[in-house]
């Protein structure tokens, strides 16, 4: 039953989005996209379905086995006028008991679970790289628009000192300083627009399909940290919802399987087996004719007694893997202790950041007017006023860096804590503003 839920998700997901999507916003239509097109996440479908085989193929070593042979021989011989044998013959065989085949089948019954997380993971990464991939293209355009409004700035600030020139009321060294600031400001708009196409690329790669705009987050969008702010709780619920935690535990308990039973090779197995043939011998007056049947039931004892070391050193080998896979695990916890403590530290101080650059937005808006004050009373050159822009400018960029950087923390936080999922994008999906 776990497998069949775990092979509906996607489709029911897609399903849920497409009778949505009439209101739902851009982040939102990226995502169904991916769902749909995605192929990381379709190679991690593809291979959890094959994982999904594990489980019956080792299951298959506890049931009956039957086999069906037919031959045909010629026979040549000095002592018997045979010309050839024709016969058939149809065996049935069933473990009764087999330690090694057991630990096997449970093994196995892990590593399909272990495949059914590592789909959960890829679709809870899926969100994170479509809200990351949007994200970028925010941070693109962003860019691209502070580059240009300083275009738009510097260039009124080159006619303006190109006037002032031509009527005397300003040395040359003013406008070639106004010209090398316009120059400059060109090359970064020109980069910021490269910046922008490839960023569009990685949400094509995504999505498979096209994209020539995003909708920018709404100025409004609230920058907060996780309540509460100890880590202690955070991490309790990473213990049962971090997903690589999750894999980490199951990677172990498949290499304690794994040791068991390469420890039950040393043990007997008992089998039962029936089995019946028929031959038919065709040949001279000397051969007896007709077919000859034959039916055996047979319960067979098989002890080990030696392969050569060869069970040994598998037992040894599969200790280690125990071995390594517990300190994996022990890594994977101490991992995601550091992620989410790092994390939340980061959210914290971000939420103070952004405050902080929001202001000093005000600051420099605050000494550009003053240094223009100077320039047109003749304190201040045109070299302090290209600067004071520029740090606005500065200023500007990197308040809207600060928020991408505090969003995109968050939903890593998310994921860390176990708590990611596709309800998170929508509600960011909200935040964007739409055409028009």
């Amino acid at each position: 039953m776990k497998t069949v839920k775990s092979i509906l998700i996607p489709a029911l997901m897609l399903t849920a989005l497409s009778a949505s999507m009439v209101q739902a916003g851009p982040l939102a239509d990226l995502y169904r996209m991916a769902l749909a097109n995605d192929p990381q996440l379709k190679a991690a479908e593809a291979t959890f379905m094959a994982g999904q085989e594990v489980g019956a193929q080792t299951r298959s070593a506890l049931l009956p086995r039957a086999d069906f042979q037919a031959s045909t021989a010629l026979i040549d011989s000095d002592t018997r006028d045979v010309d050839n044998s024709l016969g058939y013959s149809l065996s049935l065989s069933q473990p009764l008991y087999s330690a090694a085949n057991w630990h096997t089948y449970k093994r196995g019954e892990v590593l399909a679970e272990q495949a059914s997380v590592r789909f959960d993971l890829a679709q809870q990464q899926l969100i994170l790289r479509s809200i990351e991939a949007y994200l970028n293209s925010l941070r693109a355009m962003s860019r691209l628009d502070n580059a240009r409004a300083q275009e738009r700035a510097v260039q009124r600030r080159l006619d303006q000192v190109n006037a002032q020139f031509e009527v005397g009321l300003i040395a040359i060294t003013d406008v070639q300083d106004a010209q090398a600031s316009y120059d400059n400001a060109v090359v970064q708009r020109i980069d910021a627009e490269s910046a922008l196409e490839n960023s569009y690329e990685s949400l094509q790669r995504l999505s498979g399909q096209t994209f020539t705009q995003v909708q920018p987050l709404r100025e409004d969008y609230p920058i907060e940290p996780p309540v509460p702010a100890d880590p202690a709780p955070w991490l309790e619920k990473a213990l049962t919802g971090n997903l690589s935690i999750r894999m980490s535990d199951l990677t172990f308990d498949a290499a304690r399987r794994d040791t068991r039973s390469k420890q039950a090779e040393h043990y007997p197995t008992v089998s039962l087996q029936a089995q019946h043939e028929n031959t038919r011998l065709n040949g001279g007056a000397q051969t007896p004719r007709g077919w000859n049947d034959e039916t055996r039931l047979s319960l067979t004892l098989a002890v080990p007694l030696s392969r050569g070391g060869f069970t040994s050193s598998a037992q040894r080998q599969a200790e280690q893997e125990q071995l390594a896979a517990m300190f994996n695990r022990e890594d994977a916890m101490r991992g995601a202790t550091e992620a989410i403590r790092s994390l939340l530290r980061t959210l914290q101080n971000s939420v103070q950041s952004v405050q902080a650059r929001e202001q000093s937005i005000l600051s420099r808006q605050t000494a550009l007017n003053a240094t223009e004050e100077g320039f047109n009373v003749g304190t201040r050159n045109v070299v302090d006023v290209l600067l004071a822009e520029q740090r606005l400018f500065e200023a500007q960029l990197e308040y809207a860096e600060a928020r991408f950087n505090h969003i995109l923390a968050l939903f890593q936080f998310k994921q860390q804590v176990g708590t990611l999922s596709p309800e998170d994008l929508f509600a960011l999906d909200e935040w964007l503003q739409s055409e028009g």
